[in-house]
């Protein structure tokens, strides 16, 4: 059994070392933890209070694009529901939603979600609990052909382009559909305090077709459909002393022929009282490969409020167009309770 399992690890390593990587097809975030409901739907209802809001927001590719036309938008809330008692199960309900922008021709992709998830406590002591979610949403995809320049417009003798005259059309300029997703996520702490989780994700399962183009035209056109998303991600929270801790994180999104992987690690300084207070700073950074953008980070906690700044550095073969000049993003949430004491549990620590 042991070699099995080291030849299975041994596989996916090479794998994603000398696997040729591409874009993936979906949005995402550096700082994926702050949209958790972007990240996995069992994740609605687990927060360190009874409720929670959450805003990011991210652009990129400035040197690229003279309109700064790439910009991504995503905010939510979720609550937990159930009997408040340390080893009690509980639910948890979400509304989130996105909204991306990417190219000269506002590619506008707007999409909200409702999730719903439970958590199984697996002991009495309520340190261990195995969670599920499953969510459906809708999405509105648009396109503004007027913005872009084609082959046709060219007069080949003169070099002039005329705007006027397209000969190109998409069919459609909008489409409507409907998307769902499932995840499940094991989180515990052990008995020195570390908290530990793993999670795993399945996007589009209902792979819906995204395409511009009308299908059946000729009988040549093939409807286009959006690839199911497979997420893996996990970290912990490592007590170094009182004050300070380790948090390593990883996340691994696999969407049809293209894959993205993350790993980090950053450094958690509690401020203040340690035991009264919930004032703390993190510091780290992350690469993503393969050599994609090195990413630094750092988050501050002050009572429920987190704020959290990070920024890309690409290290990607559009250096010399880039210039090494990345993404900028900053996150903020909201954690509160309706009483005076949190909710008893654990809520895995993420960055």
């Amino acid at each position: 059994m042991k070699n099995y399992l080291h030849k299975a690890i041994t596989l996916a390593g090479l794998w994603l070392m000398f696997c040729q990587p591409l874009l993936a097809q979906d949005l995402h975030f550096s700082q994926y933890n702050a949209s958790p409901l972007v990240l996995n739907p069992s994740l609605a209802g687990m927060n360190a209070g009874d409720y929670r809001a959450y805003a990011n927001f991210r652009t990129q590719w400035v040197t690229l694009s003279k309109n700064n036309t790439y910009r991504t938008f995503a905010g939510g809330a979720d609550m937990a529901i159930g009997k408040i008692t340390r080893a009690n199960s509980f639910a948890g309900i979400g509304l989130s939603f996105f909204s991306d922008q990417a190219g000269d021709l506002n590619l506008n992709s707007n999409h909200v979600d409702l999730t719903v998830a439970y958590h199984f406590m697996l002991n009495r002591r309520g340190t261990m609990q195995l969670s599920a979610g499953v969510q459906g949403g809708l999405n509105v995809r648009s396109i503004n052909q007027a913005r872009g320049v084609y082959g046709s417009q060219y007069d080949p003798n003169t070099g002039v382009v005329n705007p006027n005259s397209t000969g190109e059309f998409l069919g459609k300029t909008k489409i409507i559909f409907a998307d769902a997703a499932i995840g499940m996520l094991y989180s515990a702490v052990t008995r020195k305090g570390t908290n530990i989780f793993c999670g795993f994700s399945l996007g589009h399962i209902n792979q819906p077709k995204i395409s511009f183009q009308p299908s059946g035209v000729d009988g040549q056109v093939k409807p286009e459909k959006l690839a199911m998303k497979i997420t893996i991600h996990g970290g912990a929270s490592i007590p170094v002393t009182d004050r300070v801790s380790v948090l390593p994180n990883f996340m691994v999104l696999v969407q049809g022929t293209s894959y993205e992987f993350n790993v980090g690690c950053h450094i958690k300084a509690a401020l203040g009282n340690v035991k009264l207070s919930k004032t703390a700073i993190y510091l780290g950074a992350q690469y993503r490969g393969l050599f994609d953008a090195v990413i630094v980070s750092t988050r501050l906690d002050v009572k429920g409020f987190t704020c959290g700044l990070s920024y890309d550095f690409n290290i990607s073969k559009l250096m010399p167009a880039t210039k090494t000049i990345g993404a900028p993003e900053i996150s903020l949430m909201y954690q509160g309770s309706f009483r005076k004491r949190p909710r008893p549990g654990h809520c895995p620590v993420m960055f």
